[in-house]
């Protein structure tokens, strides 16, 4: 009867280990889950800004690009006034 007993305390622990493991897998899923929706929003967000960025950048280069061109219009009128 002692190995009996034996056996089957060795069968419930099991049974406790494997009720144990499969909470703290459904638990990792749940944070696997909820990282990657965080990470999601962040990569919009990131994208967003990315793309903020490139529109101001471009602006700024329009901008420049315009001031460039009126600084050399003046320069040439200035060579036009000059005899």
């Amino acid at each position: 009867m002692s190995n009996i007993s034996h056996v089957n305390n060795l069968y419930d622990e099991m049974l406790v280990i494997r009720d144990q493991l499969l909470n703290r897998i459904e638990i990792l899923e749940d944070e696997v889950e909820y990282l990657t929706q965080e990470n999601m929003f962040y990569s919009k967000h990131l994208y967003q800004l990315e793309q903020d960025i490139d529109t101001i950048v471009a602006k700024l280069s329009q901008v420049k690009s315009n001031e460039s061109q009126k600084g050399s219009k003046e320069i040439i009128e200035e060579g036009k006034e000059t005899p």
